[in-house]
């Protein structure tokens, strides 16, 4: 295979960054470059929506984001869903752990899977295939067909995986981890946005009874899957798979080997490399106690407010709102606050990732990583010992920007722990944040009780803040060495040839190996 240094004295005519339907390789860009990291953008531009680069920054996150809007589309009309079903709490619980325990092994083969067909057209199949059961969840009558549906809408938890390897694959190692965080920070904002919109469809077509409830959910959530197959179609064909173009049609043009322009990673390889660094295990684990417990946040916290804050001085047997205090609409309405924090926190986490990153290298991210932690354990273990409502509202944001910001430092790391295999990297790190989720729905459920499981909840993420002392990404420095690498916090090893096409750092390590 070629390297990406290689393609440079290829021949072809200058191609403008919005052309399209063309098969030559781009030579031209809108924004500022790096040719030495593959033509990956040094910049961010929020407000363009250009060829390559930011273009594929626009469709990452929202595509992310309807895919969030559609896998969160149950949990705020579940109290609806319950009573219209029949369903214990039991079986509630059952059906939260099946929505997260589908999307270990998607996440876990998607990053491979991003490695070999690229993000652009994994995305856009997640997507459209994805809707399948999102819609089908409209025709559940029983216990079991919920569990199936949810079983198989959680698979489109995946996209998250393609989303930052689609971001890695255009932007430079300057930026992103901003850009990681940003795209994902907006995309998991559809968790938030469906907590909020989607019980007020319910609301809006079963007002005056327009509606039955029961039909009423079952209208609300055909909403997302709708924007899902829209998103999908839209991306595949107005988007590219890297700075260059798409790589199907640089092979027909013969703009770069034919063998270099599809990656031939072997995804069991990918894994079994990712595995054996004790780093990705300490990240999985990470993730586990940030995403995965913000997944789990999101399948409870409606729950949480509508059934564990009531009156104390009344009986739920003659009350007809069972001494609730707060109605369906009014605790999504809380609940959603959690979630639209994705608008800001999680960028910040990536923000402060790569500021860390400037100045003090790769221990500058790890040490961001640890206050991030440690801010989302203090936050959450406060939150679980109030019953006070108005006191719990502003704790609930200041955690949501914690654990936000805790995905967005991660995933600033990952890109740099092993530059060959950044897909199977960052799906093995997703799939520990899924796996946190299921640990997390089990321990819910064996415990009973969500305000206690919340505090021991805090504990488990107390213990991935002092975790961060044992990161130590190859060729860097951790946190407790004196001596940090000069590397600026990526690890000049594993550079093999597919990397171009896989979204690594290739060019910039062999650049720096050269320098030496």
């Amino acid at each position: 295979m070629q390297s990406q240094d290689q393609y440079a004295g290829l021949a072809s005519p200058p191609l403008h960054a919005d052309d399209a339907g063309v098969h030559q390789r781009r030579t031209t860009f809108p924004i500022r470059t790096d040719p030495l990291q593959g033509d990956k953008a040094t910049e961010i531009k929020l407000l363009s929506v250009a060829r390559p680069h930011m273009r594929a920054f626009h469709y990452a996150w929202l595509s992310f984001f309807f895919a969030f809007f559609g896998w969160f589309s149950i949990p705020p009309l579940m109290p609806t869903i319950k009573k219209q079903l029949g369903l214990t709490a039991d079986q509630v619980s059952n059906s939260n752990i099946v929505s997260v325990a589908s999307t270990i092994l998607g996440r876990a083969v998607g990053g491979p899977m991003c490695d070999r067909y690229g993000s652009r057209t994994v995305q856009a199949v997640l997507l459209v295939v994805g809707a399948i059961p999102v819609a089908s969840a409209a025709l559940v009558t029983s216990y079991t067909g919920l569990m199936f549906a949810r079983f198989f809408i959680g698979l489109v938890g995946c996209s998250f995986i393609a989303t930052t390897y689609w971001t890695s694959t255009m932007f430079s190692r300057e930026v992103v981890g901003s850009a990681n965080a940003l795209a994902a920070g907006w995309g998991n904002l559809g968790a938030g946005a469906t907590t909020l919109i989607t019980p007020q469809l319910f609301n809006l077509v079963t007002t005056g009874g327009a509606l039955s409830d029961d039909m009423g959910w079952r209208v609300a959530i055909l909403f997302p899957a709708f924007f899902m197959v829209v998103t999908g179609v839209a991306l595949y064909f107005n988007s590219d798979d890297c700075p260059q173009g798409q790589y199907n049609d640089l092979r027909k043009n013969n703009a770069i080997d034919t063998a270099a322009t599809k990656p031939a990673v072997d995804m069991k390889q990918g894994l079994l490399h990712v595995a054996k660094l004790p780093v990705t295990w300490i990240l999985a684990f990470q993730y586990a106690c940030s995403f995965g417990v913000e997944l789990q946040v999101h399948n409870v916290l409606t729950e949480h407010y509508y059934e564990d804050f009531t009156y104390s001085d009344c009986d739920p047997q003659t009350d007809p709102n069972e001494c609730r205090r707060l109605t369906q609409s009014h605790a999504t309405l809380i609940s959603s606050l959690f979630g639209l924090m994705c608008l800001f926190a999680r960028a910040l986490g990536g923000y402060f990732s790569d500021v860390g990153n400037r100045r003090c290298g790769m221990k500058g991210r790890i040490g961001v990583q640890f206050l991030a932690f440690a801010g989302q354990a203090v936050f959450l273990y406060v939150y679980s010992t109030t019953t006070n409502l108005s006191t719990s509202v502003p704790l609930l944001v200041f955690f949501g920007i914690f654990v936000q910001a805790c995905t967005g430092s991660t995933y600033g790391i990952v890109p740099y722990v092993l530059p060959s295999f950044t897909g199977a990297t960052s799906g093995f790190v997703g799939a520990g944040g899924n796996v946190g989720a299921l640990c997390w729905s089990l321990m819910f459920k064996g415990i009973g009780n969500r305000t206690t499981s919340f505090k021991y909840l805090s504990i488990f993420v107390a213990a991935a803040a002092l975790a961060t002392f044992g990161i130590k990404v190859p060729g860097n420095a951790a946190l407790w060495e004196k001596d940090d690498s000069v590397h600026g916090g990526l690890a000049p090893t594993e550079v093999d040839d597919e990397s171009v096409h896989n979204g690594k750092e290739a060019a910039q390590a062999a650049h720096l190996l050269n320098s030496w």
